[in-house]
């Protein structure tokens, strides 16, 4: 059972153009980040609540699926957003590893760092830009 989801999921992203081994090192990184995220919280004091722990990983796969949605936007509109998908996932891998590197910080020299989100930042700028493209649409609608 395990060998087909593998399977469809490797057909998914076949048909998708997204890169598999990017879109995997992306969910390593969610995951040490959890992980490391744990640890600093602990080494700081903080009371570990597995609650607070399965939001951020909900969260984070919800971070998961904006590089899909864009992929099937482009299959969607015809256009190939390959290029977008493939930033969208190097931002989203540079900005786990800014949080990892930040969080072993904080657990080794017990402070808090100033974090940087990335995050927020790419999916403020992809918003502004469908609604763009949306409003692009609409107008060749009117036409």
């Amino acid at each position: 059972m395990l060998e087909r989801i593998k399977v469809g999921l490797y057909v998914v992203f076949a048909y998708l153009g997204v890169e598999v081994e990017s879109f995997m090192i992306l969910m390593i990184f969610m995951c040490f980040d959890s992980v490391v995220g744990a640890i600093k919280s602990l080494r700081l004091g903080n009371r570990f609540n597995f609650r607070t722990m399965l939001w951020g990983m909900a969260l984070k796969l919800c971070f998961l699926i904006v590089p899909l949605v864009i992929a099937l936007l482009g299959k969607s509109i015809g256009y190939n957003l390959n290029a977008a998908v493939n930033i969208t996932i190097s931002i989203l891998t540079v900005a786990e590893a800014y949080s990892i590197i930040g969080n072993i910080y904080s657990a080794k020299n017990k402070v808090e760092v100033e974090k940087l989100d990335a995050v927020s930042v790419l999916l403020k700028n992809l918003r502004r830009i469908i609604r763009s493209l949306l409003v692009g649409l609409m107008s060749k609608l009117e036409k």
